[in-house]
């Protein structure tokens, strides 16, 4: 499997007749670096997924379901946990170097050059709209990959069972994210894992 996710999820990113083994660090570093200048609003996976998913195919759904959950899984920054993951699974260790760095260097230069910028600039409604009108689409684009996202994640029973779970536990009962990932990830992973031995033991008898 391509990827510390793939291993861990049994998703691979990008298999051995993927497009995306065929992608080179130059491409693989301007990719980000575009995601990472345009991305406003935060939500990094789903960018990710419209642009490495649908527009150039480097990636399928499971392979970006697998790097998505090791990115919420691991400490830190969940979007540049993403990058790495996913440069790992299509070039290895260059590629999560040339993903980490084409994510950041935009948005490091963007952000310094509008910190200084917004310091000099009154408060004004004009300003306030507009930053609240980048907020409210990027909690739509969220939604709406979202909705993509389950739709591929439930298509069995164990996904849907699971999802559902997560959701309650945390967004309606308020229980603390990592408890509750720390046990339903396990038992998320050991059912998917005998979900496909299953039909190699059938196959076998």
């Amino acid at each position: 499997p391509a990827g510390l996710g793939g291993f861990l999820l049994a998703a691979p990113g990008a298999d051995e007749d993927s497009g995306g083994r065929s992608v080179g660090l130059v491409r693989l570093f301007g990719a980000f670096f575009r995601l990472g200048a345009t991305s406003f609003g935060g939500s990094t996976a789903s960018w990710v997924y419209r642009d490495f998913v649908e527009r150039r195919g480097w990636l399928d759904d499971r392979g970006f379901l697998s790097a998505a959950a090791l990115s919420q899984l691991m400490p830190g920054s969940s979007g540049v946990n993403l990058a790495v993951e996913v440069g790992q699974s299509l070039r290895r260790g260059p590629g999560a170097c040339a993903a980490l760095l084409g994510l950041l260097s935009g948005p490091f230069a963007i952000a310094v050059a509008l910190a200084a910028l917004y310091a000099r600039v009154p408060q004004t409604p004009v300003l306030d709209a507009l930053l609240e009108g980048v907020a409210a689409g990027a909690i739509g684009l969220t939604f709406a990959t979202g909705l993509r996202i389950a739709r591929a994640a439930s298509r069995r029973m164990r996904g849907l069972a699971f999802m559902l779970a997560t959701f309650l536990a945390v967004g309606v009962l308020r229980w603390p994210m990592l408890p509750v990932l720390l046990g339903l990830a396990p038992l998320s992973i050991l059912f998917a894992r005998w979900e496909r031995a299953a039909p190699r033991r059938g196959g076998d008898a």
